[in-house]
């Protein structure tokens, strides 16, 4: 009988990993996001798996600072590019196996305090959160954080629990996944360390021997951010200096309570978002008068709120020692990250919440459970119930987002998302036009190119010999150049007789013209 709950658990929650991985993978390639960050991630990981240039000591910068992350996200696109080649899709790769691998680890952790059931009915939620499956689609050094952050405090409840053996084992895992954490970004930079410090720093009131397990951790998160250490040796402690430089630039100006109503209303919106697929905002801005948003926003104060009480009130009354100390690691996470969050309020957007991504599901997990006691309705009807409303909403908005991105080419998409297939098909028309010129220049829609140019610029120079520039006004314009806007511009251009356009190609709302100016007096490509 056990033998057979065992393969029933087991293949439900294969099937469940085998859909999370389609909508994760579907079109990977065509509609990969690949926007400026990744064009200049490609640009650097494609030297370094090429040999040309060393690997770096330090990850990309952080936000709004001068201040560099640790290099973890630049070494896994690194070894991803020596092993499947130095295709965009397959620099992403290490981001795409990270979000599949969390749907089994979430359904471990949820183990540790929920049944099988409800487990599995909150983990195929998440298979399926349009929230989880956008952030798992392109390569970004935040979008791994839900898998190694889930895996520290997993690893932490392993070694505190009673009764567990490979206690040194866990600690050391612990000890790995905090270590790359803090180099994915930022707010783990504070919230892992602290967590952790706070766990053991209590439990070792109580017993002192735990303390050795700590210090297997920190010798384990050490040993991972070397590289940040030897950059800081011989660079003076730049990094160090610029990171305390970028907390000074981030401090708010606003009044404390400001802080807290923002942080909790970008709460709240982070914790619709993951669950439901429904987003307000991204920038966590919130019109009440938008009648949707705001029943949205109220029903999903009350789970956040009321499933927050639900979760302290079971805290308090739970008597099995291992299920306390897990809701005692999740508390303290929250407690850490909502403090700290409040001190950088109006930073914040939804995608601050990937650190995160856990919690609206353990928070449905206590409604799901005080249904179940309060009004001893069917468990299984319960379980239908609600997973089947929340796969249903997120399923919808995946939908969405897919026939959009299905209809780019014709409809057009958005300035501020370039996907991989647009930025090809422009990269090889200027390959295609550019002869064997040593540079080539781009002009057009600045806002487009803001995003576009380094991810163009980069395709560009992989697949040709040619150096592509951007259009500077201080130079001449030169005898050809590629030129990127709305259909219109190209009658624009023709209105002046000494400009001719030979080949043009539309995609999407944009349209890349081949513009020759015979006003030049060099057929040499430069700066415009």
């Amino acid at each position: 009988m056990e033998k057979n709950n065992k393969f029933k658990t087991l293949s439900i929650l294969l099937l469940i990993i085998l859909i999370g991985i389609f909508l994760r993978t579907y079109n990977f390639h065509d509609w990969l996001r690949f926007n400026a960050d990744q064009g200049r991630d490609a640009e650097l990981v494609s030297s370094v798996a090429d040999g040309k240039t060393s690997w770096p000591l330090l990850g990309p910068k952080a936000g709004g600072t001068e201040f560099k992350l640790g290099p973890a996200f630049y070494y896994f696109e690194i070894v991803s590019a020596k092993i499947f080649g130095s295709a965009p899709d397959k620099m992403a790769y290490p981001d795409l196996f990270s979000g599949i691998l969390c749907i089994p680890l979430l359904f471990l952790f949820l183990r540790k305090y929920f049944d099988k059931k409800t487990s599995l009915s909150l983990v195929a939620i998440f298979a399926v959160s349009a929230y989880a499956v956008r952030y798992a689609r392109f390569a970004w050094n935040p979008n791994s954080t839900p898998f190694w952050t889930i895996l520290a405090l997993y690893a932490i409840h392993e070694v505190i629990s009673q009764g567990k053996n490979r206690k040194l084992l866990w600690s050391a895992v612990a000890g790995v996944a905090i270590g790359i954490g803090v180099q994915l970004h930022t707010t783990l930079l504070l919230f892992l360390p602290i967590t952790t410090i706070i766990i053991f720093g209590y439990l070792a009131i109580k017993n002192i021997k735990i303390i050795k397990y700590f210090f297997i951790v920190l010798a384990m998160v050490l040993l991972i951010n070397v590289p940040q250490f030897v950059h800081e040796y011989q660079h003076n402690g730049e990094n160090i200096k610029a990171f305390f430089g970028g907390v000074k630039t981030k401090q708010e100006k606003n009044s404390i309570v400001e802080n807290v109503l923002h942080d909790s209303s970008c709460w709240v919106q982070g914790n619709i978002d993951i669950i439901s697929g429904y987003e307000i905002s991204d920038t966590c801005s919130f019109d009440p008068g938008n009648k949707d948003d705001l029943v949205v926003f109220v029903l999903g104060s009350l789970f956040v709120l009321g499933g927050a009480i639900l979760g302290l009130r079971y805290f308090l009354n739970e008597k099995d020692a291992d299920k306390k100390a897990f809701l005692g690691i999740i508390f303290a996470f929250i407690a850490v990250s909502y403090l700290i969050f409040i001190q950088i309020a109006f930073e914040l957007s939804v995608r601050f919440y990937l650190v995160l991504i856990f919690l609206p599901f353990i928070l449905l997990g206590f409604w799901i459970k005080f249904f179940w006691e309060k009004f001893r309705i069917n468990h299984n009807l319960v379980l239908m119930i609600v997973a089947g409303l929340f796969i249903f909403s997120n399923l919808f908005f995946i939908y969405k987002s897919f026939v959009f991105l299905a209809d780019y080419d014709k409809k057009g998409g958005t300035v501020d998302v370039i996907i991989l297939k647009q930025a090809e098909e422009f990269s090889n028309f200027i390959t295609a036009n550019s002869g064997n010129a040593p540079e080539v220049v781009i002009d057009g829609n600045g806002k487009f190119l803001f995003k576009a140019y380094k991810s163009i610029k980069y395709l560009v120079e992989k697949n040709s010999n040619a150096k592509l520039l951007l259009a500077n006004t201080k130079t001449a314009t030169p005898s050809q150049y590629f030129y990127i806007g709305r259909l219109a511009k190209k009658a624009e251009l023709l209105k002046d007789p000494d400009i001719k356009i030979s080949q043009y190609k539309t995609y999407g709302k944009f349209t890349i013209l081949f513009v020759q100016n015979n006003k030049a007096s060099t057929g040499q490509a430069g700066a415009k």
